[in-house]
């Protein structure tokens, strides 16, 4: 094997990389590719038209070369031709019911208002759960009063370079169709790159990846040949690309038409490190559980996220899709590449880690305009699965964020603490008014179950009020399943805490 292939040069100014010289004209289809390899981290990285690297990006020894034959040309997967945009898919409701809708939201501030004044004249009958019910009270409706001031980022025309960043493990399933809508989407290919890492996959994720390079040519294909974790994929990407702006896309997620150029307005800000673009369920119509995520997702997008967002505080940019200025993210790359908690690496949680490092200097917003839609759980059990490493990761970086979150905006800092003290305490006070309250005290329940489905409703209402969407009702599983699991389901996470295992790949 040669050590670089003949007929290329060193680019300048980048002694990590050699440029290929081709005498093909414009158009003309490349009969093969570079193929390269660091024996001591065991990885490849497959190139036809990008760049060919010279030294390993992570422990830096020079990289053994062979040309290979490049995959024959295949269609694209179904799903990559003609995807429209997600709010196509929402129903514009008649006036008369959005009236309605209108009509009935501001009643049930209304009542909420008076239920929680009503909770100040007995107070001291059930102090702990009272107080509770004001601060539940006041955060939810404070999130939906800040988050009619938001406004997305406006589009400046600001087109740099930017680097689509996939890190996948056993998506063998999906990739093909991740990375055609990537191209697909409508960003000018001479200022975008798209690198794409299989994370050790037993399944024919690699295959995948090396055929959509067949009909992509510029598509990076790295290949970790053992399980790495995603944090190494993402930082790979971040190492290779030559772009100024990195946007990390899960590999069971779709860009929408327009997604790139609209999630890079906010960063022509230089104050701003990073940006959450909006995404919607994809498999949405599959069944119930899937229907409930959809309307999870869209709340805690379009309230949560943009109330964070008018501060600049944006507490999680999603894996699915965001993106961030590249020299902040590899100004902390090496502490959160090698992140540990308890003793332990870090191996889940990569997006809110990697948001909070950011946020601690600089802002960080979300762009409602920027759509994107990814694929979630379909059954239970992966769900439940799922949402304790979310939760573990929330549990690990709370404590980091906690030291220094306080010097951010007032309000912002108010939001973050709300957001952390009231699900911990959430089972007990429960468990009060639920069991200990009507049992011990003769105290009935269906007070504070009332405010419960008066929330609930107002999330729901909210819902279909934007989106049309006659899913609404499975806000109320939501709930359901939150009262008498998930909520619980914080106290596990909080003594497994240290476990590193994944959970559904």
């Amino acid at each position: 094997m040669a050590t670089v292939a003949a007929g290329e040069t060193v680019m300048a100014g980048a002694p990590s990389f050699v440029e290929r010289r081709t005498e093909a004209s414009p158009g003309a289809v490349a009969v093969s590719g570079t193929r390269c390899r660091c024996d001591a981290c065991r990885m490849s990285f497959h190139v036809v038209q990008a760049p060919v690297p010279v030294v390993c990006p992570f422990c830096q020894a020079r990289l053994t070369a062979e040309p290979v034959a490049i995959r024959p040309w295949t269609p694209e997967p179904e799903g990559v031709v003609g995807a429209k945009s997600v709010h196509e898919g929402y129903k514009s409701l008649a006036k008369g019911i959005a009236l309605i809708l209108s009509v009935v939201g501001i009643a049930m501030l209304a009542i909420a208002i008076f239920i929680k004044l009503s909770n100040l004249t007995y107070f001291w009958y059930q102090p702990w759960v009272n107080l509770y019910s004001i601060a539940v009270g006041a955060f939810i409706l404070s999130r939906f009063i800040i988050a009619a001031f938001y406004v997305a980022p406006p589009d400046v025309g600001f087109q740099p370079t930017a680097a689509v960043i996939i890190a996948g493990r056993n998506e063998g399933d999906s990739i093909g169709k991740t990375i055609g809508r990537i191209y697909a989407e409508g960003y000018p290919h001479d200022r975008l790159e798209v690198i794409v890492v299989n994370d050790g996959s037993t399944d024919n994720t690699l295959d995948e990846m090396l055929a959509a390079q067949g009909r992509h040519h510029g598509l990076v294909v790295v290949d970790f040949e053992e399980n790495k974790g995603k944090r190494h994929g993402m930082a790979i990407g971040a190492l290779l690309a030559r772009s100024e702006f990195l946007i990390y896309v899960d590999s069971d997620s779709f860009l929408l038409p327009g997604a790139i150029h609209k999630i890079l307005q906010g960063l022509a800000d230089p104050t701003v490190a990073a940006v959450a673009g909006h995404t919607d369920v994809e498999n949405v119509s599959v069944n119930a559980l899937t229907k409930m995520q959809d309307v999870r997702y869209f709340v805690s997008y379009r309230v949560m996220k943009a109330a964070e967002s008018v501060f600049g505080a944006v507490s999680c940019c999603p894996g699915c899709f965001s993106a961030y200025r590249k020299s902040c993210v590899l100004n902390v790359l090496d502490r959160w590449l090698h992140q540990r908690f308890l003793g332990r690496y870090c191996t889940y949680g990569d997006d809110r880690s990697l948001t909070n490092y950011l946020l601690k200097d600089y802002r960080i917003l979300y762009d409602d305009e920027a759509l994107a839609t990814t694929i979630v759980p379909e059954k239970w059990g992966k769900y439940i699965r799922q949402q304790a490493r979310w939760k573990r990761s929330w549990v690990r970086e709370m404590l980091f964020a906690g030291r220094w979150m306080w010097k951010k905006h007032p309000m912002a800092v108010i939001s973050w603490y709300a957001m952390t003290v009231l699900p911990l305490i959430a089972p007990l006070i429960m468990f009060h008014a639920l069991v200990l309250g009507p049992l011990l005290y003769h105290r009935p329940a269906g007070f504070y179950i009332g405010g419960v489905l008066l929330v609930t409703l107002l999330w729901s209402f909210f819902y279909l009020e934007k989106t049309g969407r006659p899913h609404w009702w499975t806000g109320f599983l939501f709930t359901i399943t939150y009262a008498l699991f998930f909520s619980w389901q914080g106290y596990y996470s909080l003594l497994t805490v240290r476990k590193t295992h994944w959970g559904t790949r």
